[in-house]
């Protein structure tokens, strides 16, 4: 159970990796943003999910509770954002252009989201 939960580290770091780019242009523009509070809050919510993805990262390389815990703060608004640990399996549709495909690979995602917080709860168990 502790190589799952430095797996799903592992994962954060490779949302990290791939959501910095977003971050950055989110960064650079959050001024020129439309002022509606839907578009703000979302983006307000990736700033700080970007900032605790290193925290949670972290947490679960190293096997501390606090890494955990962040996960279980993090869960609802990686939805919301669509920040998600298995998002690199969409980056399939780059490749694969039949329209089914686009489902399919978002649908593989949340449901390995699913899964993580699954096993998360079950490594907390036996760990903690």
């Amino acid at each position: 159970m502790r190589n799952t939960l430095r797996f799903f580290g592992l994962l954060d770091v490779i949302s990290i990796v791939l959501f910095a780019p977003q971050f950055w242009l989110l960064l650079t523009n959050f001024n020129k943003l439309v002022s509606n509070i839907p578009t703000l809050a979302v983006s307000s919510l990736r700033i700080l999910l970007f900032l605790s993805l290193f925290i949670s990262a972290t947490g679960l390389l190293l096997l501390k509770k606090f890494g955990t815990i962040t996960y279980y703060i993090q869960f609802i608004f990686r939805f919301i954002t669509l920040i998600l640990s298995f998002g690199f399996i969409t980056y399939v549709n780059d490749f694969i252009t039949a329209p089914s495909i686009v489902k399919t690979t978002l649908t593989l995602a949340v449901f390995g989201e699913f899964l993580r917080i699954y096993f998360t709860y079950k490594a907390q168990k036996s760990i903690y």
